[in-house]
């Protein structure tokens, strides 16, 4: 096997290492995707039941408002007979003091009554809203989680093909080359890189005249003296001095 046989099939397998990367991090953002949809479900959820429980507290309140009336106005019938039995100014004067103080406490019972009734109608429109929001929410839970199953199953079929034809690739690259590009692709991903200036454009680390002459020959492996990245030229050929910057 030659050299660029060799790159040509390293080349091949970080494109497919690559698409491979996408394919799995797509795989991993599906679940994030259905919990976000999740999360806002019970976030409404949370939100009806509370607006629930301020319902019912109001209408409590109501119900107890409206007794509250009710046992006022059976005081006023009986204050109003009181003033109709007085017998002198006095009972008459304190029948009157009665009844009028019933009629206030009356008359902020219903304002509060209404406040609660204003109050109560809110609530139900509110939480008609959000009963409404929360059916659309629990829809669009239910499609994306049916869609994320089916994409997942997709994506797992498709790492199945990617893996098959990894084999395929590593099998004509050699054990040592091999190694070299496993070993730089766990740390920095992107392991075959192609250049057409003595410059690493993996890392822009500046290559020896020498080393430059050597891989435009492609004869051998290049690979670059600071990141270790594998170098593929792929400019016009240069004339360079091999003797440049070895004055040391």
């Amino acid at each position: 096997m030659t050299v660029q046989q060799d790159l040509a099939n390293l080349q091949k397998l970080q494109e497919l290492d690559l698409k491979t990367i996408d394919i799995r991090n797509e795989l991993d953002d599906i679940p994030a995707q259905i919990e976000e949809v999740q999360q806002n479900v019970e976030t409404i959820r949370v939100l009806l039941q509370k607006e629930q429980k301020r319902l019912e507290e109001a209408e409590s309140w109501k119900s107890d408002k409206e007794s509250e009336i009710t046992l006022q106005n059976e005081l006023l019938s009986k204050s109003k007979g009181k003033l109709q039995a007085a017998r002198n100014e006095k009972e008459n004067k304190a029948a009157q003091r009665e009844i009028d103080t019933i009629k206030k406490n009356i008359s902020d019972q219903e304002k509060e009554l209404m406040e609660l009734m204003e109050a109560i109608e809110q609530y139900r429109i509110a939480i008609d809203e959000h009963k409404k929001e929360f059916a659309e929410l629990e829809d669009h839970l239910k499609a994306t989680e049916e869609e994320g199953k089916a994409r997942m199953a997709e994506i797992k079929a498709m790492l199945s093909q990617t893996d098959d034809g990894r084999k395929e690739l590593t099998s004509q690259i050699t054990p040592q080359t091999l190694r070299l590009y496993e070993r730089v692709h766990r740390k920095l991903g992107n392991v075959v890189v192609e250049v057409t200036e003595p410059i690493c454009s993996g890392c822009n680390f500046g290559m020896l005249p020498q080393k430059f002459i050597e891989l435009q020959r492609g004869e051998s492996l290049i690979t670059c003296q600071n990141c270790l990245r594998i170098l593929v030229f792929t400019g016009e050929p240069v004339v360079l001095d091999p003797l440049a910057g070895d004055d040391e």
